[in-house]
């Protein structure tokens, strides 16, 4: 695996955080969830106990595996 180097991992943060605050902001304009009903069902099922840091985690990979 190639190196990457500490300006190009700073670029690609960048990168990711704007195209992150933009989809943050044409959700909001168009009035969009956040988070789409399937994962919140998905989520449901799963019949977590109380725990922030539980319910964080499990919500982060189902995001990440849509």
């Amino acid at each position: 695996m190639a190196k990457t180097s500490r300006a190009n991992r700073k670029r690609i943060a960048d990168l990711k955080s704007q195209a992150r605050a933009q989809r943050l902001l044409s959700a909001k304009k168009k009035g969009e969830r956040l988070i789409p009903d399937s994962v919140l069902k998905r989520l449901a099922a799963l019949n977590l106990p109380p725990n922030q840091w539980v319910y964080d985690v499990c919500l982060r990979e189902l995001l990440r595996s849509m």
